[in-house]
């Protein structure tokens, strides 16, 4: 049984996902999907002319269910290292939990401040990505953490930041993005907590730096 409290509508004008942290313009979360299995990754989510989508890099195991399941929860989430962790390594099943959204049982991460399930439509293949529209079906919040608003905080965003290069990283092996990695890793050394530390470490042990 999960520890969120749902909100359910049948269409988008309905839920505002705003109120569950899904903001304008692109929105960094955690997607979970995966009806049998679970998976997450870091995707944003794209919020644009009263619309959202979402851009997935063909290849990943993200991008296969979307194509074939048609859904994916979208998590707000604020721990560091989670982030690194489910962009480099899959996630135990323990670290999810389930919610029933038209008929499917969709995964979601159980550390989530909020969280929003959305059915994918009108999916197109653009070579490098796969393409699709967001329909917001359901979204949910932890009651305890309701009221609680993080604040903005370098250090986390640093951490984002320099994940988003340690995949461009692994991509290409441009020195470019090892320079920006390294930029970041001041930036948590002086402004992050020990959660951004932690994490940082565990970039740099994943991609063998020093």
């Amino acid at each position: 049984m999960n520890e969120f409290n749902e909100s359910e509508n049948s269409c988008a004008e309905d839920l505002d996902i705003s109120e569950y942290g899904i903001l304008p313009e692109i929105c960094e979360t955690i997607v979970s999907t995966g009806f049998e299995t679970p998976n997450a990754a870091p995707i944003g989510i794209i919020r644009k002319n009263g619309k959202a989508f979402v851009r997935i890099f063909k290849g990943s195991q993200t991008g296969e269910n979307v194509f074939n399941e048609g859904f994916l929860v979208a998590n707000v989430v604020y721990d560091p290292l989670l982030l690194v962790r489910s962009t480099f390594s899959d996630l135990e099943l323990s670290e999810f939990d389930f919610v029933d959204v038209d008929g499917h049982r969709l995964p979601i991460l159980k550390a989530a401040l909020s969280w929003v399930a959305f059915r994918c439509i009108n999916q197109k293949d653009t070579g490098q990505a796969v393409v699709a529209d967001l329909i917001p079906l359901k979204a949910g919040f932890r009651e305890k953490n309701r009221k609680i608003i993080p604040g903005p905080n370098r250090g986390f965003n640093a951490v984002l930041e320099a994940t988003v290069h340690a995949t461009r990283y692994q991509l290409t092996g441009e020195e470019k993005y090892a320079d920006w990695i390294r930029h970041y890793e001041g930036l948590v050394r002086k402004c992050g907590g020990q959660k951004e530390k932690k994490a940082m470490e565990l970039l740099y042990e994943v991609l063998g730096f020093e």
